[in-house]
């Protein structure tokens, strides 16, 4: 990379945080902050919703944090969770602001699931509504009209942020499709979506993640004023990018919190019975079939504060503990969430450990029950790409791993011997900074495509391959593991 540094700022699902990437795609700074959020008396149990206003300071105190008085910033770099929507009264003022986990339209989106799925599904590539920006709108319409009728815009989290830098609208569409507000094929909004639900919205521009959607103003967070502002695009497409997977037939896997699988294609596609998502991707003339894992992270996180009393010192010890155990976990299996994807209807699951009883035989220990959470997520990380490869019709001729999960130098090679062939391993663990800073860079004119400035990065990826003795007992275990999924999935509630 050039000289210039890039200001990332990555509103996550746990944090909002703000990395500085200079040369060679290298972190040099990085400050984050939690969410805040708002706690409305009569609202839904089920609805969790940003407070915008401490949401904007906190961030422009990170954002302050992170400069340090740098002032030789090439471009800001803008990307967001998905499924996480804005809506603007006609003054710009914010009237909702949702994350991924407000679920107060599940209820409401089941309804439109009914009724449009189908619709909703073939435009946008993904379901369940309640997730999506029609489900929210409706709930909206329902049980807060005096909101409702004021809303003029819709937004997805990362195009706000980049309003409230440089005061342009506008909408990016590989975060607008998996918001539900863009056609996923044509990158066009959806209009004939909120027209046959009888929802009521007004389009902003569209623009390509690889141009800036404005100048930093003068008011813009401490930023120096004509700063170019860019929407890097969905978090989990800039993570690919981070990883080198640019082309189609290359799969990325991001094991953080959740773990999606992504698939490039060539062409949009589509499950034909609605099990998986697609959506857009940041380069013209690709696409993404995923095919997602769920909450790897969060369970594996959840394991640990289980067992142990201290998380942030609990890795570290866990990592000793499934290496102690042989492969297998002496017959334990966990299903603590990570499973295959299947969105084609809305339901709560089961899940747990199995293992061997009597107890008199002796039961697990600690080391099998974390070797075998982390052999529970590679196994449905496995099925997920083989679903998304299903799905696209092609194999997945390169797979890239990224994410937190990739700390564990254990895992990852539980991963490759899963797989039963070799996985490329992200250089560390910001693939979606570094991929965002690419994006950023191309935008405003450092390099020619976004594949030039990743080669400029010294992100190289490392080759891991599995021990063909240990892929081959997996190869029985990761059947067995289906079968114990699919009696669960029977169990479901």
């Amino acid at each position: 990379m050039p000289d210039d540094f890039v200001l990332v700022i990555d509103a996550g699902s746990s944090s909002i945080r703000c990395r500085l990437v200079g040369t060679g795609g290298r972190i040099t700074r990085s400050a984050y902050r939690p969410w805040t959020y708002r706690s409305d008396p009569g609202v839904s149990e089920l609805a969790r919703e940003f407070d915008a206003s401490a949401c904007w300071s906190s961030l422009c105190d990170a954002i302050g944090e992170c400069l340090a008085g740098q002032r030789n910033i090439a471009a800001v770099a803008i990307t967001s969770q998905r499924q996480s929507i804005v809506f603007l009264d006609s003054d710009a003022n914010v009237l909702y602001a949702g994350p991924n986990t407000d679920l107060r339209a599940v209820f409401k989106g089941a309804a439109l699931d009914h009724e449009f799925g189908d619709l909703l599904y073939r435009t946008t590539g993904h379901r369940p509504a309640f997730l999506a920006a029609a489900g929210k709108l409706a709930w909206l319409k329902n049980h807060c009209p005096k909101s409702y009728e004021n809303i003029s815009y819709g937004l997805t989290l990362a195009d706000w942020l980049a309003f409230k830098l440089s005061g342009n609208l506008g909408c990016e569409p590989t975060l607008g499709a998996e918001a539900g507000f863009v056609d996923f094929r044509e990158r066009a909004w959806a209009v004939n979506v909120f027209e046959r639900l009888g929802l009521r919205i007004s389009p902003v521009p569209m623009h390509e993640a690889v141009e800036p959607v404005g100048l930093v103003t003068e008011t813009g967070a401490g930023i120096q004023p004509g700063t170019p502002v860019v929407v890097a695009g969905a978090d989990t497409q800039c993570a690919l990018i981070g990883m080198g997977a640019l082309d189609a037939g290359c799969a990325g896997i991001v094991a953080g919190w959740s773990a999606a699988v992504q698939l490039l294609v060539s062409q949009p596609v589509l499950s034909e019975d609605m099990r998986t998502w697609s959506g857009c991707f940041q380069i013209p003339g690709l696409w993404t079939v995923e095919s997602s894992a769920g909450d790897a992270g969060n369970a594996y996180r959840w394991l640990a504060s289980t067992l142990f009393d201290c998380v942030e010192s609990a890795f570290e010890r866990m990592d000793s503990l499934a290496a102690s155990a042989p492969v297998g976990s002496d017959g334990v299996m966990a299903m603590l969430g990570p499973s295959v994807m299947d969105m084609s209807e809305t339901r709560m699951g089961v899940g747990g450990f199995v293992f061997p009883v009597p107890m008199t035989l002796g039961g697990p220990t600690r080391g099998n029950l974390v070797r075998s959470a982390l052999e529970g997520i590679a196994y449905a990380l496995r099925a997920n790409v083989e679903q998304a490869e299903r799905v696209a019709g092609i194999p997945a001729d390169r797979v890239s791993l990224g994410g937190g999960m990739t700390r564990t130098e254990l895992f990852v090679d539980i991963m490759a011997a899963v797989m039963g062939r070799p996985i490329e391993v992200a250089a560390g663990p910001e693939s979606t900074a570094v991929g965002a800073a690419c994006v950023a860079l191309t935008a405003v004119g450092e390099f020619a495509s976004v594949r030039e400035a990743y080669d400029s990065t010294s992100a190289v990826t490392r080759r891991t391959s599995p021990d063909l003795r240990t892929a081959a007992h997996y190869e029985d275990l990761y059947r067995l593991w289906l079968e114990r999924q699919q009696q669960l999935v029977r169990m479901s509630l």
